[in-house]
């Protein structure tokens, strides 16, 4: 067989289990298996697979009809037109979070602006927003070394590394080496999934990317809670929070958890669904 009834006899079997966009994972993992762009499978269709990369491929597709997430195979996901690094261990980039990057830049001076980002994971938020805004310098936390060093490694790769700080530890605790430091904008995008909604999760989540970057406790806001409570230790005055949570629990979030904040608002996903919001320092 050639490239392309290769990629015509993988899409259905990856539509049968379930698999969103088959043909678009078949093609990904069939040119991650020989080393060459999607376009590529198609300028060279007429180029047979050896034996092994057969099974490779086989065993790939195999494992992504399992809920194995094809950016945790291919190493790489895009986030607002950028290629990030990611892989297993670390939560993935999700194109709903990208208007939680679009309104902290509209939050953010247009000069110089200090910027802390919770929960950083692979740095998605924290490097789009130094890519987007040349005068933003960010601080990164998390309590993983790993997603820390996934976090520098894409602030390198897109040339931001001087404006993207990295610190390891529990919410603000992660700042004890920064102390007395503080923001014009603090973003997160916490674990916010409810104890009793884990089973409704798809199996690519729920079986594969960390529990830690998903759960929020009963009601999902146990984290939420905390970054919210203290946020008024490590903001400049008159500064901006911003959240990223379900549609769900909006009502909640704008008004007991946010209670007492000033212009508390929410805004919709690239789906129409609720999903940012933003308030700012009281006072």
């Amino acid at each position: 067989m050639n490239l392309v009834q290769f990629i015509e006899k993988a899409t259905p079997y990856l539509e049968k289990h379930g698999v969103n966009s088959p043909r678009l994972n078949a093609e990904v993992l069939l040119g991650h298996v020989l080393g060459i762009s999607r376009v590529e499978i198609y300028t060279h269709y007429d180029r047979t697979l050896t034996q092994s990369e057969a099974e490779l491929f086989r065993i790939y597709l195999v494992r992504r009809a399992r809920g194995y997430p094809l950016q945790y195979r291919t190493g790489e996901a895009g986030f607002r037109g950028l290629a990030f690094e990611v892989r297993p261990g670390v939560f993935i980039p999700r194109p709903e979070t990208e208007v939680l990057v679009e309104k902290v830049l509209e939050g953010m001076p247009s000069g110089h602006g200090e910027v802390l980002d919770i929960g950083t994971g692979c740095g998605n938020i924290a490097v789009s927003v130094a890519v987007a805004h040349t005068g933003a310098v960010v601080a990164a936390t998390d309590r993983d070394w790993l997603a820390l060093e996934l976090c520098a490694r894409n602030a390198r790769r897109h040339g931001v590394e001087e404006r993207v700080e990295t610190f390891q530890g529990d919410l603000y605790d992660a700042l004890d080496a920064a102390a007395g430091r503080t923001f014009d904008v603090i973003v997160s995008n916490p674990p916010y999934v409810p104890a009793g909604s884990w089973e409704e999760l798809p199996v690519e989540v729920r079986e594969y990317e960390p529990v830690e970057a998903l759960l929020g406790g009963e009601d999902g806001l146990d984290v939420m809670r905390d970054i919210v409570s203290g946020a008024l230790a490590h903001m400049k005055d008159g500064g901006w929070l911003f959240l990223e949570v379900d549609e769900r629990q909006m009502e909640d979030v704008t008004g007991s958890v946010l209670s007492g904040w000033n212009d508390v608002g929410f805004f919709e996903d690239l789906a129409g669904r609720p999903r940012v919001v933003r308030a700012r320092m009281p006072g």
